[in-house]
């Protein structure tokens, strides 16, 4: 049981980082109808930033999750209105394509720009482990874990909040509800593209810094973050950012007790399975948006 409990605490850190890359993925989704490919180099961009804060800089620590998230906003601001933005008034297909060279891109640069395949970044809370017996077992939970799965579904909850109740969320619901209806409101078709596209990539920076402890810096993160938050985002449903947040807490559980109990290998495996199940299944997702109201 020990064990078990274990597994899932492990689970659940990895839940929060996935769910923490999908909220991104789905902000810039929701306000723009686009899926942002380069969000995997946008979070390892992330990881790459704490890198050079905590180790090559050796800053403090939360020096690193004040000032990544807006350098990370502004970059993926920038790729919006210097490449992406003039490529929308052709067609979105060519946008989504774009956003897939513009994380090939990130990810190429990094390993060309680098001589070793992955960097080291040291955990963000250090101290003993804590112990609690249950029975005759002892559970050991990390501080790192704690921290991990309480700051990074925290932040998750501020952005649900802010896309349902800030000014720059409601911005960016009528944006989404109807990008013609928004404009006869006053609202900016370009301006609240660009905070979408700064919050995504300001929750992506989050997440890198979040994962670089636990998975290193190297251009496979930002295939596997971009693999688990479009995961992560169908199991939920791709338009609810709830659903995100649950979407990424199974998908961390399901791939964690997948590899404790039956074989690391089935780890990208039960991934892609539970997307085809929830596809076959549930189309819309597990937990889709409500029609008439914000999820």
């Amino acid at each position: 049981m020990a064990e078990f409990l274990m597994v899932i605490i492990g689970g659940l850190k990895i839940g929060a980082i996935y769910a923490l890359a999908a909220i991104g993925l789905i902000v810039i989704h929701k306000a723009t109808k686009t899926v942002n490919f380069a969000h995997g180099g946008l979070v390892m961009l992330g990881a790459f930033a704490a890198y050079l804060i905590v180790v090559e800089l050796n800053w403090p620590y939360w020096l690193a999750y004040v000032l990544i998230p807006i350098l990370i906003g502004i970059v993926a601001t920038l790729l919006e209105i210097t490449i992406l933005r003039p490529l929308r008034r052709a067609d979105l297909f060519i946008v989504i394509v774009a956003t897939i060279f513009l994380g090939i891109a990130l990810s190429e640069t990094f390993r060309l720009a680098q001589n070793t395949e992955m960097l080291a970044v040291p955990a963000a809370i250090k101290g003993p482990p804590m112990m609690l017996e249950l029975g005759e077992d002892l559970i050991i939970i990390t501080r790192e874990q704690i921290w991990v799965c309480l700051g990074a579904l925290t932040v998750g909850v501020i952005g649900l909040l802010i896309f349902r109740y800030a000014p720059a969320g409601r911005s960016m619901r009528a944006m989404a509800a109807n990008v013609r209806g928004a404009q006869l409101c006053g609202y900016s078709v370009n301006r609240v593209y660009a905070i979408a596209w700064f919050v995504g990539g300001a929750l992506a920076g989050l997440a890198g810094v979040f994962a670089a402890p636990s998975h290193g810096v190297s251009p496979e993160l930002a295939i596997s973050v971009i693999t688990a938050a479009f995961v992560a985002a169908v199991i939920g449903g791709f338009d609810s950012l709830l659903g995100a947040i649950i979407g990424g807490l199974l998908l961390g559980l399901a791939e964690t007790l997948s590899a404790a109990y039956v074989s690391s290998a089935m780890k990208s495996a039960v991934s892609f399975l539970l997307l085809f199940v929830v596809l076959l299944w549930r189309p819309e997702g597990l937990f889709p948006e409500a029609k008439g109201r914000d999820v």
